[in-house]
């Protein structure tokens, strides 16, 4: 690591950020994990508060540079697809 003082403040304040955002991204795969076991019992009112959250998680992901607009739609759109097979097959 560099010895000025400007390459330390970068480091620290990388370090800040990769912290916090594994912590988002943690949290987002946490609850995405619950939509899809609340579904799978057939609790499909729980899924959808479940999914609620995590889209309002991943939006506020996009704001803070954590995850990519792109990839974010593709972690919604995944989701609900899950979901919406597993009522798929309840029904």
């Amino acid at each position: 690591m560099s010895q000025n003082a400007s390459a330390m403040k970068r480091h620290r304040q990388a370090e800040k950020r990769r912290t916090a955002a594994r912590a988002k991204k943690s949290t987002i795969r946490t609850f995405t994990k619950k939509a899809v076991a609340a579904a799978e019992k057939g609790d499909f009112e729980a899924a959808a508060k479940y999914q609620k959250v995590v889209q309002g998680l991943v939006d506020r992901a996009i704001k803070t540079s954590v995850l990519h607009r792109n990839a974010a739609a593709r972690r919604k759109s995944r989701l609900a697809r899950r979901i919406n097979q597993l009522k798929q097959v309840e029904a």
